[in-house]
């Protein structure tokens, strides 16, 4: 005797992992905080099907109960998931076709930066070096550079929350050669720049003799995740050139938010 399947039969279990990431995923960099009474409603749940899954997220460390406020906010489990997440996100294989694409229209050194679980630096993920004959840029994959410093690292900086921007602006910023910019003040106005433009650009801040330009690509919440940058000797680096290659690097960031946002990610640019 065949049975027939029934493909809507759902395994018991899976109705609750629902609910609870139901209520996960209401909070938002615009929405933080919510109280039980706000999750029942924004959810359509039974009072008793929040209380208990909320105390089981909390009792987890997934959520966490603001002192003094009767609101719920992500906890450490949720940020510490997160950043695994990040960590093991396969930027490189989402970012080769948009890398080999920058590097027949430009021929110059084209790389792929992802900001590291601190939040402080980015690590260079992938390259392609440039194919012209002569002096050439590469870099070493696996390097790590503050945000101040250079092209790929101050277009993730530009486009981070203000208050995640402020905090590391109000920190020492160490020097990389001497022509990184260590001045809070004036750092804060080249970024502001950047965010009009909508890419970075860099003359031997991290490297003498080497121009970079760099635009980013974005997390689900908004947040830049990474960025795309192409590195040249700075003798080729007319401001036409930047111009054009900061506009190629729009467009691959483009297509790589893209393919993000067909896995159900949401964009939006961190002001």
């Amino acid at each position: 005797m065949k049975i027939k399947s029934n493909e809507n039969t759902q395994p018991a279990g899976v109705g609750l992992v629902q609910k609870t990431l139901q209520i996960l995923d209401l909070f938002q960099l615009v929405t933080p905080n919510w109280s039980q009474s706000e999750i029942t409603q924004s959810t359509g749940m039974p009072k008793s099907t929040v209380n208990r899954l909320v105390k089981f997220l909390s009792d987890r460390g997934y959520l966490i109960l603001l002192e003094g406020r009767n609101l719920y906010s992500l906890g450490p489990a949720s940020i510490d998931l997160g950043r695994r997440a990040s960590a093991l996100f396969d930027f490189r294989g989402i970012c080769q076709p948009m890398l080999e694409k920058l590097s027949r229209e430009t021929g110059e050194t084209v790389l792929l930066t992802s900001l590291v679980g601190s939040g402080n630096a980015v690590r260079c993920s992938d390259q392609i070096e440039s194919t012209h004959e002569g002096l050439r840029v590469f870099e070493q994959l696996g390097s790590v550079f503050p945000l101040h410093a250079g092209a790929a690292p101050k277009a993730v900086l530009a486009f981070l929350p203000v208050e995640d921007r402020e905090r590391y602006l109000s920190r020492p910023m160490a020097p990389v050669t001497k022509n990184t910019i260590i001045d809070a003040a004036v750092l804060n106005r080249e970024l502001e720049t950047t965010r009009k433009r909508g890419y970075a650009i860099s003359k031997e801040e991290t490297y003498e003799g080497v121009a970079g330009i760099g635009a980013p690509f974005f997390w689900t919440d908004g947040r830049p995740a990474g960025s795309l940058a192409i590195a040249l000797p700075l003798y080729r680096a007319s401001s036409q050139t930047i111009k054009r290659f900061g506009n190629l690097l729009i467009n691959a960031c483009g297509e790589v938010n893209s393919i993000l946002s067909l896995q159900n990610v949401p964009l939006k640019v961190a002001s």
